[in-house]
């Protein structure tokens, strides 16, 4: 039937979530043929890291960023909802923000992009953010009722899938950080910094927040992908500068951006259903 919706829409709050987290499912669904594109809510303008605090940056620089990283994954431009980022729990959002935003305004306005593009998918991050950011948690909740609002529709998607942070992933993942930014050389001469409060809190968080191993009903093996999900990391320089996301051999790319794991929402697994081995239906 030529009338059923098709493709990928990808709800984040911040330009580089999509990278960190789905990159290369998105670049793997648009080299099997899907439309793929990623609606963000925020200009991640609070993405600064200024030595007396302040965190503002500007936004095009943010905007831009994504635009390159998501020609680098192969997919559509972006589309932005252009609210303020929220900063991080504690800072204190400013008016415009998204942790302000109405939420009936916020939801509808999903809403209408669901219907606009027609995806047969939605992702988003699950309820608790990766690590608990409040614009993260906030497009979770918004996203998730916007697709159960057009899904009650005719035409509407058909498929909800989060994206969260598997439990026995996260020491794993520390350990490979820290390799990847040692073998690009980018730490080599760097001065020594003390983890700040916030570092140490997002890594509390990263461990309260992740999510049981058998919470997770699909896997992606995004192999093939690493390569442009790695260039997508990189166009986002801001945020990437030092991490080492270009650095270490193949072989390390592949241990610590091959797998991508979900938790399908909608429609529920059914009890005993296997791991699914791509997000379907595209």
């Amino acid at each position: 039937m030529t009338d059923l919706p098709r493709g990928l829409l990808a709800i984040f709050a911040h330009p580089d979530d999509e990278s960190f987290s789905i990159g290369g499912t998105l670049a793997l669904a648009a080299e099997h043929g899907a439309r793929v594109r990623v609606l963000c809510a925020t200009n991640g303008d609070e993405g600064g890291e200024g030595a007396d605090g302040d965190h503002a940056m500007d936004p095009e620089i943010r905007l831009s960023e994504l635009r390159a990283a998501c020609l680098a994954l192969g997919i559509e431009a972006p589309v932005f909802l252009g609210y303020s980022d929220s900063g991080m729990e504690g800072w204190g959002p400013k008016p415009g923000s998204l942790a302000l935003a109405d939420p009936e305004e916020a939801i509808g306005r999903i809403v209408a992009e669901i219907q606009v593009f027609r995806p047969s998918v939605v992702i988003t991050f699950d309820p608790g953010g990766i690590y608990g950011h409040p614009d993260h948690m906030t497009i979770s909740a918004l996203a998730s009722e916007a697709f159960r609002r057009a899904a009650a529709e005719p035409g509407g998607p058909l498929a909800l899938y989060h994206t969260a942070i598997r439990r026995s992933f996260v020491p794993e993942m520390g350990r490979l950080m820290a390799e990847a930014a040692q073998a690009s050389g980018e730490t080599e001469g760097a001065p020594t910094r003390e983890p700040s409060a916030d570092d140490l809190a997002q890594q509390r968080k990263f461990v309260e927040l992740a999510r049981p191993d058998e919470d997770f009903t699909t896997h992606v093996d995004v192999r093939a992908m690493v390569g442009r999900k790695i260039a997508a990391l990189a166009a986002h320089a801001s945020q990437t500068r030092g991490m080492g996301v270009e650095g270490g051999s193949p072989e390390m790319g592949d241990r610590m951006l091959g797998d991508e794991w979900f938790i399908r929402v909608a429609p529920p697994p059914a009890a005993g259903e296997p791991i699914e081995t791509m997000v379907e239906p595209i």
